[in-house]
């Protein structure tokens, strides 16, 4: 019952204390001198989902273990550990190690990559670290946006392909279909490449987002997730296909009124559809604005 957004970040919170205490405890166990060196030249790394702080019950933990090239040498002990700790944990990760002048050579390979690392936050570690990679990795990218807008285009309208160009489809996938949350993170990423900013208020204070754009996405956002955690809850696992089965069981659970003319079950997908159609929209204009024909 609680909002989407406010059950992602407190689980976002608790994914960070265990995150935190898994390396503390990792680190004790290392000879001191080693210990200390991996902690004055490593960060950890939130990305996508995790990074922006809207981690799903049941999504994966994306993280980077971030090190300076003095320490290569000891970096894949370190990185080993932390993939049985926390894969000990039963949580579902997707862990990366890497030194930052490599970053960039691999982002503008893979749009899934860029896109994730357009999503990144510190957390533990060296934060001056981080702060040299964000900033570099930031004007690596959108000095390059002429190249990155159209790759991170191509790679979304792929996935619309594979799970539903129409946001009026019968099942939809609420992440991944048209006018999911994968439209919404579309704003994001194409406002961190072409603006440097990702946070859809802080494009809306630049002037590149219309006040109703930016409520049309927030309002949306909650929706979606509070929608996706549900989902997530009820399976016990990663789940995002709005299936019929999960249509009748969340409108009643919401208790949808209906009438003679229209069922329970036909007002929640109304109102499903009246979000996921607004978004599209605005991701569409947005990303027409962002297209390189367009960047002077």
């Amino acid at each position: 019952g609680s909002p989407g957004i406010q059950v992602c970040n407190k689980l976002t919170t608790v994914l960070d204390e265990v995150v935190m205490e898994i390396y503390e405890a990792m680190l004790a166990d290392f000879e001191p001198k080693l210990a200390g060196r991996l902690r004055a030249n490593v960060a950890l790394v939130p990305n996508g989902g995790f990074g922006r702080r809207d981690s799903a019950p049941y999504s994966d933990l994306d993280l980077m273990l971030l090190y300076h090239r003095s320490i290569a040498a000891d970096i894949d002990g370190l990185a080993k550990r932390m993939v049985a700790d926390l894969g000990d944990t039963g949580l579902s990760l997707g862990f990366n190690v890497r030194h930052p002048d490599e970053i960039a050579s691999l982002a503008f390979g893979d749009a899934s990559i860029l896109t994730s690392l357009a999503e990144s936050r510190f957390l533990i570690g060296n934060e001056e670290l981080y702060d040299r990679f964000a900033t570099r990795y930031k004007r690596q990218v959108t000095g390059s946006r002429r190249r990155l807008i159209p790759m991170i285009e191509q790679a979304r309208r792929e996935e619309r392909v594979k799970y539903g160009e129409s946001p009026f489809l019968l099942e939809p996938n609420i992440k991944r279909s048209r006018g999911g949350l994968r439209d919404i993170q579309l704003v994001r990423w194409l406002g961190f490449v072409r603006y440097g900013e990702s946070e859809p208020e802080a494009i809306q204070r630049a002037g590149h987002l219309s006040k109703r754009d930016f409520r049309i996405l927030r309002d949306a956002g909650e929706f979606l997730m509070r929608l996706r955690n549900e989902l997530h809850f009820h399976a016990g696992k990663s789940h995002d296909l709005l299936d019929r089965a999960q249509q009748m069981r969340i409108s009643k659970l919401r208790a949808y009124q209906g009438d003679e003319a229209v069922l329970p079950v036909e007002r929640f997908m109304q109102e499903y559809f009246h979000h996921t159609s607004e978004v599209r929209n605005v991701a569409a204009n947005f990303a027409r604005r962002t297209r390189p024909r367009q960047i002077a």
